[in-house]
């Protein structure tokens, strides 16, 4: 498939914070599987630190309230973590996927640990109460996929 598309990540409010480039891997009936290539210097999240280069594989799984992100250690085959968004069900058209990210984060370290990230944040969007239901239930579903050592590699699950 191999096709290249802009991702468009927007805040609660659907306004765009941040787009890059990526690679469409797989499509199933299940959700997308892209390719990205990290272009910020760095970034911290607890004990992982996220550096220019890195290769990200990345899920978008249809109508959930998350996307999973596989960090690589540069181009390599070994995981960093897996950093997951807690979102609206993602938006895809004419080569663009936009997704309206709703603070909450689920880091996953490579033992298995778990961090919610963000839980502030989360409690201060203007959002409905149904959507913050959905959100919630969409943490809940992370987490117990990866509790569950279901996720080992993204390919697997598409």
């Amino acid at each position: 498939m191999h096709k290249t598309i802009t991702v468009i990540k927007r805040n609660e409010r659907s306004q765009p914070v941040f787009q890059y480039q990526a690679e469409i891997l797989d499509q199933s009936e299940k959700g997308l599987l892209l390719s990205a290539v990290f272009g910020l210097t760095s970034v911290v999240e607890e004990d992982i630190n996220i550096l220019k280069g890195d290769r990200f594989k990345e899920w978008y799984p249809y109508q959930k309230w998350f996307n999973i992100y596989q960090i690589y250690v540069g181009q390599s085959a070994q995981v960093r973590a897996w950093y997951c968004n807690i979102c609206r069900p993602f938006l895809f058209h004419k080569d663009v996927l936009e997704f309206d990210d709703l603070a909450l984060d689920l880091l996953v370290y490579p033992d298995g640990s778990q961090s919610v990230l963000d839980r502030d944040e989360f409690r201060a969007l203007r959002i409905s109460g149904h959507e913050r239901r959905l959100a919630l239930e969409g943490l809940e579903e992370l987490q117990t996929i990866f509790s569950q050592g279901k996720v080992s590699d993204l390919s697997e699950i598409i």
